[in-house]
């Protein structure tokens, strides 16, 4: 990785270029370590003309006149160090002999005042084009200030990467996708630093921290920070007192603090100090303001030279210091609890299982199962043992659970031993690989317990069960009926939101989802199962796509982006790839896809096949058979088998992996028995895709069908599904491209595309050549904005019109604006000749005129 690929910043160099062009100089400014170098390099690379040199300002140059131009004069022109008029002129004629030529001064802020002066007069006087660049925040010669403010050269500003930016350049360095969290994480360590990412992908790959595993890049987020990046970092931190050291010190044990504390602890001057220099941020939050470092990495350093002893002295403090303000906020009993894990102060157990709720509501699995033995270690019981026993089974480590499940119910209450084979039942059904069933952990209770009576306490596993499997209309009724009981615990709510928010998607049964989807993440939120949260929430993504209402999946969508924690990055691909394959986008379906499986191995408690099933799909659209074969493969090995109720997905995987193996009748005959299971299920809106897609592949016999789901459906994609199918059995191109625009409008791109070149194909049988050629034209747009789909339609649509080389010319001459005497001139024939072609080719494609013939022949795929 000596030089990184150029990635991510082809926006900027666009902008930088044009700026170029027009005014012949461009300032980039930025914070340090943004990437403006990298862009003035590759700037200087990509424009036509000559390099003139590269000017490097330095801080030890900055007292010498001329002394950042010394590399790139002539000897001549700095034999005095006199900054007298004669040496800025020599300056002037030897940097600005070329106009054409390119002049990269990299730093400028740190300009001597006489070199300042030559790079003004050089964009004054446009006797050589400038690429300038500058760190944002820093004081700057009043010459090099003038160039923006006095409009010789237009200023663009660089902003750190944004999380999709480093994952993107992730990939490109490593040579394939970074897992989902390791994306994130290393990108909140750099703080979306290019410079430091760079150095912290580079030391944590050699000390093998960060490695692939399989297809993705993993990273375990422990830094070590490597010389050449600790060296950066004490640079920029530079020398500090020891008050400063203490507010730095304080921050990377617990940021952030409240600047009244801070203040009270180390004293308002030493923070005033820290913050002048841009060490540190203080931020409005809420009544008060908040002290931050200014960059993660501040924070790691720091803690690389503070000793064990001096880090728990300083977190009991700040303990303290929050409890003297009373808690007053959410967060401060989490911060207390980690804050007390890791000083000498006693722990009192049921406020760690307070914050491991709060942990596990904020996606740090991780910190909640150190705060939930740090509570069994204190003493904690019951509530203590089953938190850990969640948390272990959601990470898949089920015969851990069941070995502190069988500890915790010694002796439990009959409602905590409810509460230990609901989770049991839960893991084995579920989380176990290979599975086994909940039902029998269920009965053995019920045997032991109730004299084999059905216990009522287990109605919502015995939903989440049974609508798994595909018994749709049971499990509905069940979870209705335990939601609509205000006495249910936090728990029972949680798995009957759960269940019904899966199985009303795939029917279609309720439709207003959304409150009851946040009922039960509130539910999952305030109880020790906090975990399942984002699996509720997904239901309302999966139940707006198969209804066709994108606004409603981009709202669940921005609610996950905006989720914090480590395991956060995880779910928010699930649900951009959820998303991305809604909106028609294939390839951002299997990048997103593939960043989330590692952390689903094997079923993944279903995700795992489910996830691989949707890649499958998605290579299939692209039109790549065998990618899409052994996604299929790999999909039907991770099928987790209580799980039939997300069967569809796997038939639409089939259908689309036998269309892109060239075999559109087989996946129309897959769509088909899906559909038929899935009305069997009663999963109608599952059963509305099916059919949809059977029809997008070229089936004309699913509108009568699709008529009756639309009636009982009433979904966006029930009358859109039922409207291409009504107009593809009536071989009505008009209509087909009345869907066409209809399926765009409500962003379903690739089912548009479809419908347009459906459109195409039928319009070009009935030699109505314009229609198709428009139809193909706007299937091709609606595909290149699908990624580059490849469907059967697609594929359909591309059949040239037959005109013959002389006719195609022609016509393409006439498209010019030539007349006939123009053409025959151009072609050195007659005038009688053009217009016989003409008529020829005409009559021959059913065409009225030559204006028809030029919109035939300019289409795309004519020959």
């Amino acid at each position: 990785m000596d030089t990184w690929p150029f990635t991510e910043r082809d926006d900027v160099l666009a902008v930088a270029a044009a700026a170029l062009r027009a005014h012949g100089a461009v300032i980039l400014g930025g914070p340090a370590g943004v990437g403006k170098s990298r862009v003035a390099r590759e700037l200087a690379a990509r424009v036509p003309g000559p390099v003139v040199g590269t000017v490097r300002a330095t801080a030890s140059a900055h007292e010498i006149p001329l002394g950042a131009l010394l590399d790139v004069l002539p000897r001549a022109a700095v034999e005095s160090a006199s900054p007298d008029v004669d040496h800025v002129r020599a300056a002037l004629d030897a940097l600005g002999s070329d106009p054409d030529g390119v002049l990269v001064v990299d730093d400028a802020h740190l300009l001597d005042d006489v070199s300042a002066t030559v790079i003004h007069q050089l964009a004054r006087s446009r006797r050589v084009r400038l690429v300038v660049t500058l760190r944002s925040g820093e004081p700057t010669s009043d010459a090099v200030t003038a160039l923006w403010k006095d409009e010789d050269a237009p200023r663009i500003d660089l902003e750190p990467f944004t999380p999709d930016q480093t994952t993107a350049v992730l990939a490109a360095v490593l040579g394939g996708p970074a897992e989902a969290r390791a994306a994130r994480s290393l990108h909140r360590t750099a703080g979306g630093n290019v410079l430091w990412l760079r150095h912290l992908v580079e030391g944590e790959r050699d000390a093998g921290r960060l490695a692939r595993h399989g297809t993705t890049w993993k990273w375990t987020g422990e830094v070590a920070l490597s010389p050449a990046l600790r060296d950066l970092l004490d640079a920029r931190i530079g020398t500090l007192t020891e008050p400063q050291r203490r507010v730095l010190e304080l921050l990377a044990v617990a940021e952030p603090l409240g600047l009244g504390m801070l203040g009270t602890l180390v004293g308002e001057a030493a923070v005033e100090d820290v913050a002048e220099r841009g060490l540190v941020t203080v931020l409005p939050d809420g009544a008060r303001w908040e002290v931050r470092l200014a960059h993660p990495l501040y924070g790691e350093s720091v803690r690389a030279t503070l000793s064990v002893p001096r880090a728990r002295r300083m977190r009991g403090e700040i303990s303290q210091a929050l409890s003297r303000t009373g808690g007053r906020r959410a967060g401060d009993g989490l911060r207390r609890a980690v804050l007390d894990l890791g000083s000498d102060r006693p722990l009192d157990p049921d406020e760690l299982v307070r914050a491991s709720i709060q942990a596990s509501g904020l996606r740090d699995f991780a910190l909640a199962e150190r705060l939930l033995r740090a509570a069994i270690g204190a003493g904690g019981g019951f509530s203590a043992k089953l938190g850990l026993a969640h948390l272990l089974d959601y990470g898949m480590r089920v015969e851990e659970a069941d070995a502190l499940l069988a500890e915790a119910t010694d002796e439990a209450t009959d409602e905590e031993r409810h509460q230990a084979v609901v989770l049991r039942a839960l893991s084995h059904h579920f989380q176990l690989d290979p599975p086994r069933s909940g039902e029998d952990v269920l009965a053995e209770d019920e045997a032991r317990h109730a004299d084999g009576h059905r216990d009522p306490a287990y109605d919502g596993i015995r939903a989440m069960i049974a609508g798994s499997a595909g018994y749709v209309d049971d499990a509905i009724a069940t979870a209705e009926r335990l939601l609509a009981d205000d006495a249910q615990t936090a728990e029972t709510v949680a798995l009957a939101v759960f269940v019904l928010g899966l199985t009303s998607a795939v029917s279609g049964h309720h439709d207003a989802l959304g409150p009851v989807i946040d009922r039960g993440i509130d539910a999952a939120s305030a109880a020790i199962s906090a975990a399942v949260a984002t699996n509720i929430g997904y239901m309302e993504l999966l139940d707006a796509d198969l209804r066709g209402e994108p606004p409603r999946a981009r709202a669940r969508l921005d609610w996950v982006r905006g989720l914090t924690g480590p395991q956060a990055p995880m779910f928010a691909a699930q649900y951009e790839a959820r998303y991305a394959r809604g909106t028609g986008r294939p390839r951002a379906t299997i990048r997103t896809l593939e960043s989330a499986l590692p952390s689903f191995p094997g079923h993944g408690g279903g995700w795992g096949g489910w996830g691989m099933a949707l890649i499958a799909q998605s290579h299939g659209v692209l039109g790549d058979g065998r990618a899409a074969r052994l996604a299929l493969e790999e999909a039907e090995r991770r099928r987790h088998p209580h799980i039939g109720v997300v069967g569809f997905e796997y038939d639409l995987a089939r259908a689309w992996t036998a269309a892109a193996a060239g075999t559109p009748r087989e996946a129309i005959e897959t769509c088909r028995r899906g559909a038929r299971t899935c009305r069997g299920q009663g999963a109608l809106a599952a059963e509305a895709l099916l059919r949809q897609t059977a029809v997008r592949l070229g089936d004309r016999d699913q509108a009568e069908r699709l008529d009756e789901l639309h009636r009982t459906l009433g979904s966006a994609r029930s009358r859109l599904a039922h409207a291409h199918a009504a107009a593809l059995t009536a071989a009505d191109p008009d209509r087909l491209l009345g869907v066409a625009a209809e399926l765009e409008e409500a962003g379903m791109v690739l089912e548009a595309a479809d419908a347009a070149a459906q459109a195409a194909a039928v319009a070009r049988a009935d030699r109505r050549l314009v229609l198709a050629a428009e139809a193909e034209g706007r299937a091709h747009a609606l595909a290149a904005v699908g990624e580059g789909a490849r469907t059967p339609a697609l594929i359909e649509a591309e059949a040239p019109v037959p005109l013959s080389a002389r006719e195609r010319e022609i016509a393409l001459l006439a498209g010019e604006g030539l007349t006939n005497r123009q053409i025959a001139e151009r072609l050195h024939v007659s005038v009688r000749t053009v217009e016989s072609h003409v008529y020829r080719a005409c009559t021959r494609l059913g065409l009225p005129d030559r204006a028809a013939l030029v919109a035939v022949a300019t289409s795309r795929r004519a020959p």
